[in-house]
């Protein structure tokens, strides 16, 4: 009965949280178009290659209803959709950060806080990341991102079971990642922690903010770019 209340004030929150619809074949249809318009065939032939690889070894980045999942922490409403970043959204994310910062970023540790099963963490090592971190308030969606590292034999990536709000970062992070984890609410304490360990960080940390549902980073950090990539997402760069 508990969890049955739960699920119906996530609902009501939030609208977002089902995103399992982008695993209907009418919708990977609608993304081959568009990502074709947008993209050309060269990359989208790439995009479709990459999946299957991916397919092939066993790696699972599907969307999911968080509704019905095991969650942890206080916050268990506040969390948003599970969505997937796509390895070539990565690149051009990341580049754009470097664009942003006008110099090339030290690649440390990256720290995505709503991991998922893993995409964004597998992609930032891939890009050169000594470590990578994730933060996951779904226990099955952290169980999965285990799997995935797993299967794809990456070492010095990680994912935990964890409350996004109680969670510091490492002090030789580099990168925060954020896709529109959680709203206002849980933004504001990670926001908070952040801030706090700074002037112990060990390098310029720098914030990805996908998607943006909320101004909470505004009001901690330097805004130094906001910017609509191709795919139609937004995103917003800071320094800590």
């Amino acid at each position: 009965m508990a969890r049955t209340k739960t699920r119906e004030k996530m609902r009501k929150t939030h609208t977002n949280a089902d995103m399992s619809h982008q695993n209907s074949l009418a919708y990977k249809i609608g993304d081959f178009f568009n990502s074709l318009k947008a993209n050309g065939v060269k990359k989208t032939v790439d995009k479709i290659f990459q999946r299957v690889k991916y397919k092939i070894k066993g790696v699972d980045f599907s969307t999911q209803n968080i509704y019905d999942l095991t969650l942890t922490g206080d916050y268990k409403e506040h969390g948003t959709a599970l969505v997937s970043t796509h390895k070539d959204l990565f690149a051009e994310v990341f580049l754009g950060l470097e664009e942003a910062v006008g110099k090339k970023i030290e690649k440390n540790i990256f720290l995505d806080y709503g991991s998922g099963k893993a995409g964004a963490i597998i992609h930032a090592k891939n890009f050169g990341f000594k470590k990578t971190i994730g933060v996951e308030f779904a226990k099955e969606l952290h169980q999965i991102a285990e799997e995935n590292i797993k299967k794809l034999a990456l070492s010095n990536v990680e994912s935990n079971f964890a409350d996004a709000t109680t969670f510091l970062p490492p002090l030789d992070v580099s990168v925060i990642y954020l896709f529109n984890p959680f709203d206002e609410v849980v933004m504001e304490k990670v926001a908070q922690n952040i801030v706090s360990l700074k002037g112990k960080y060990e390098n310029d940390v720098y914030i990805i903010y996908g998607n943006p549902s909320c101004k909470v980073l505004e009001k901690y950090f330097t805004t130094l770019k906001q910017v609509c990539h191709q795919s139609g997402a937004m995103f917003h760069y800071y320094r800590v």
